[in-house]
């Protein structure tokens, strides 16, 4: 009876769809890349692991079949003394992850899913906290109070490709989100003391660069245990809405202080946790250090393991691969370039809500700071119904598009979502900067940001679909992943800075209306390209990692 993982991180999984993550990277991704087909079942690989798809529906092989030399998983390797391999006793081993039992399997997951939580909610539970630091920093720069909330999510696109994905490789999961926790924790520290604008940067930064870990090498562990089919995904976004909640009433009450306590705390605690109750579950390492007590055992210093038959790449080549494989394909494949801006645009625009919201309610309906972080429901009520919505008919709709399309299925499908999303950025926008302008009534403000919250479900998720589709066959999607994670952390945490001095000079109403008609123009010229013309720019320009 097959095992399921209950749906727990960001995911680009098509079973159920599921945003992203953090935009991380996802459980579906690492999987393609543990999973890309062999040069007998191209067909399977073309199905995104999307087992509701028609059975008797054809796809369009030649399309979608790779140019280049099918990338496959090595076979499973087995103990063989003889050759002096370390490996796997039996397909059946029960220390292998795959084999785990159910409860075994399920407390790594939830500790992996907390830790992933915590991080987005790290990104914005400061963030109706903003003004006290102001005053008590005499800071009167809008541009560096903003960057002190977007700050945290750059390190979210950068660390991951620089150091967590290439160090989970060689040293495994589990002490390397442990030492992610715990750097986090480290870092908050020098934020909840923090005598100056300065340090207080610098630290929030690095907390986001160093502490990201469990967002993508979560995914990993995922993998590690579950087949493909056997996957869901919950999108974690919800957490960036319940930050500013939580931080509200924390900074009114508590000081701002306190909501860095909180995270060291919990920061802390996770390291800890992971260390005590979670396994390692990254095959390669377990049988490495497997490989070690047996040469201890037997007096075989020859031995060694039988995974380094099939990977021969040296340390410094693991890393130079990881941070390599995202920049080319930013530079050589136009899906990978545009659609990871579209969710630049897309990420930028949700920051510049994160960073002006809580001042509008406080200066402009004179709410408490605990209250104003209550208007980040719109946000999180537009989350919810985008994952309910798109995400319970992004399958349907990609089995109804195959039959019209006389049983043809291709990955442009999953891309219809955007049509919605290319609208309700722009509507989001005015409604937002005519509301604040004109004093509407309070729920005016808070019930436009329910558009933008059910955009962001329907961005993320068919793009991270269909990137996962289009370059897993090639063993590349968590590349193309990676990619578009620099980028939308990079616009989410540089593009709210110019939101001040804009609506200071323009208003709320010119402002938001100029950043409505860029998004109008940008992104429905991205979805209407991309969802006609998709195929053959995918087919001009292939992947040449």
């Amino acid at each position: 009876m097959a095992t399921t993982a209950p749906p727990l991180l960001e995911s680009s999984s098509a079973l159920p769809l599921s945003v992203a993550n953090h935009d991380a990277s996802s459980a579906k991704e690492a999987v393609f890349e543990k999973m890309a087909p062999n040069s007998t079942d191209w067909t399977d690989a073309t199905d995104s692991a999307d087992s509701s798809d028609s059975s008797e529906a054809k796809v369009d092989v030649e399309a979608q079949k790779p140019k280049g030399p099918p990338r496959g998983p090595p076979p499973m390797p087995l103990t063989n003394l003889e050759k002096g391999l370390i490996g796997w006793e039996s397909p059946d081993d029960p220390e292998n992850p795959m084999n785990w039992a159910v409860r075994r399997k399920w407390r790594s997951i939830y500790f992996v899913a907390f830790s992933s939580f915590m991080l987005p909610l790290a990104s914005t539970l400061f963030a109706p906290g903003v003004a006290d630091v102001a005053a008590e920093f005499h800071e009167t720069n809008t541009t560096i109070l903003s960057l002190m909330v977007s700050i945290f999510v750059l390190g979210f696109g950068w660390g991951p490709m620089f150091f967590h994905a290439p160090l989970s490789e060689l040293y495994g999961r589990k002490y390397v989100i442990a030492g992610s926790n715990l750097l986090f924790a480290m870092f908050n520290i020098g934020c909840a003391w923090a005598n100056d604008v300065n340090t207080f940067l610098a630290c929030r930064f690095l907390g986001g660069l160093f502490g990201c870990a469990s967002m993508v090498v979560g995914a990993g562990v995922i993998s590690d245990m579950f087949k493909r089919e056997e996957m869901g995904g919950m999108g974690q976004k919800n957490a960036c809405a319940l930050g500013p909640i939580i931080g509200g009433f924390m900074a009114e009450r508590a000081g701002w202080r306190w909501t860095f306590r909180l995270l060291l705390i919990l920061g802390a605690c996770m390291a800890v946790l992971f260390v005590v109750f979670v396994d390692e579950s990254n095959a390669p390492a377990i049988i490495r250090r497997k490989t070690a007590k047996k040469r201890k055992e037997l007096g075989r210093p020859d031995l060694k393991s039988a995974f380094d038959e099939f990977n021969t790449r040296s340390p410094g080549q693991i890393f130079w691969h990881g941070i390599s494989r995202p920049l080319i394909l930013l530079a050589t494949s136009p899906p990978v370039m545009f659609l990871g801006l579209y969710m630049a645009i897309a990420f930028a625009y949700m920051y510049i809500f994160l960073t002006t919201v809580s001042g509008v309610f406080v200066d402009n309906y004179h709410f408490s700071t605990g209250t104003a972080g209550l208007s980040y429901l719109g946000i999180g009520t537009g989350l919810i119904a985008g994952l309910l919505i798109v995400g319970s008919t992004n399958d349907r709709l990609v089995e109804h598009l195959t039959k019209k399309n006389n049983g043809v299925r291709l990955p442009e499908f999953r891309l219809r979502p955007l049509f919605i999303s290319c609208l309700f950025y722009p509507v989001a926008m005015l409604w937002y900067g005519w509301a604040v302008t004109r004093h509407a009534h309070w729920f005016a403000v808070v019930a436009s940001m329910f558009p933008l919250g059910f955009a962001m479900i329907a961005t993320m998720l068919p793009i991270q679909t269909y990137l996962v589709e289009v370059y897993g066959r090639y063993g590349l999607a968590a590349g193309a992943m990676a990619a578009g994670n620099c980028l939308r952390m990079t616009a989410g945490a540089f593009f709210p800075l110019v939101a001040p001095t804009l609506f200071h000079n323009l208003g709320y109403s010119w402002g938001s209306t100029l950043l409505g008609l860029l998004a109008l123009v940008l992104l429905t010229g991205m979805a209407i390209t991309f969802i006609f013309f998709g195929r053959q720019l995918r087919e001009r320009f292939p992947p040449k990692v």
